[in-house]
């Protein structure tokens, strides 16, 4: 009888944690975030969107467009993985969301894991997947490669970045290592006095971009690290790593800012647990202080 009782518990507690779940995997937070920098005459207001992975937040991402709306940026970042890489359906749901992005701000958008791994020939997707770029860069979305580009506004000169490193960068169980400086050999330098934003979809190498010289930037890819544990933070990565160092929220390096994200969506382990998924939203501003 008191094994029947316990069972009956554990089984009501995990009921409680499936429904528990279901809702909070629908749901995101805005997250927002202030930098201030010398290079800067004006301020500009930016939103990140990282590892959507075809979630949907309301029909045809209704909510989450309106929070966008709602912030008027004057560009909208992505750092990478809008897609499963072997899901064709999620090329579709993230198409139908950046066919709504052009509208609001121009979209710059550099490739993550899924879009590296998608983009190989070979892959069954690949069709699907090249189909997808081809679509969104006739709407207008800028893909960056491992090349830099500039947004003039308000009388300033911002470059965005976006790094796309090999998928080998990727692999599970261990922390491959990158040179200080393989960063610049695969960008370029950066243009003397530029305010410098970069797409980085993997936060483990924030000390490489810091010392590119960036002066912020936007990482995803460890989803909050699944699990996190209040006080303590994330619990794994998605290379399986415990405890990674960059897990969400902003960093300091070398002067330089990396802002990482817990990404709006989740794959194969469809698990947040004190970690609900986010909306960045970036405002960019000089530094009056010190002028």
């Amino acid at each position: 009888m008191e094994i029947l009782i316990i069972l009956l518990v554990l089984l009501c507690l995990f009921l409680c944690y499936a429904v528990w779940q279901y809702f909070e995997l629908k749901k995101f937070e805005v997250t927002e975030y202030q930098i201030l920098s010398d290079k800067l005459c004006s301020e500009h207001r930016v939103a990140v969107i990282a590892d959507l992975h075809g979630f949907e937040y309301g029909r045809a991402n209704e909510r989450l467009l309106q929070k966008i709306r709602e912030s008027s940026p004057g560009a909208i970042l992505i750092a990478g993985d809008m897609v499963v890489s072997k899901e064709p359906e999620s090329y579709r749901k993230a198409g139908m969301l950046l066919r709504q992005l052009v509208k609001i701000a121009p979209v710059y958008y550099s490739f993550g894991n899924h879009e590296s791994r998608a983009s190989k020939k070979g892959l069954v997707v690949s069709e699907h997947f090249a189909a997808y770029i081809r679509e969104m860069k006739e709407i207008g979305v800028r893909f960056l490669q491992n090349e830099n580009t500039v947004m003039e506004a308000e009388g300033d000169r911002l470059f965005i970045g976006g790094i796309e490193i090999p998928l080998g960068f990727y692999e599970k169980g261990s922390a491959v290592s990158m040179d200080m400086d393989y960063v610049e050999q695969l960008m370029g330098p950066i243009p003397k006095g530029a305010f410098q934003i970069l797409l980085a979809h993997n936060p483990m190498y924030s000390e490489q971009y810091a010392a590119w010289g960036a002066d912020v930037t936007f990482c995803g890819h460890n989803h909050g690290g699944l699990v996190r544990i209040p006080g303590i933070g994330s619990l794994l990565s998605p290379q399986l790593t415990l405890f990674p160092k960059y897990n969400d929220g902003m960093y300091e390096i070398q002067g330089r800012k990396v802002i990482v994200s817990r990404g709006l969506g989740t794959h194969t382990f469809h698990v947040r647990v004190f970690n609900r998924a986010e909306l960045i939203i970036v405002r960019l501003m000089p530094n009056t202080l010190e002028k």
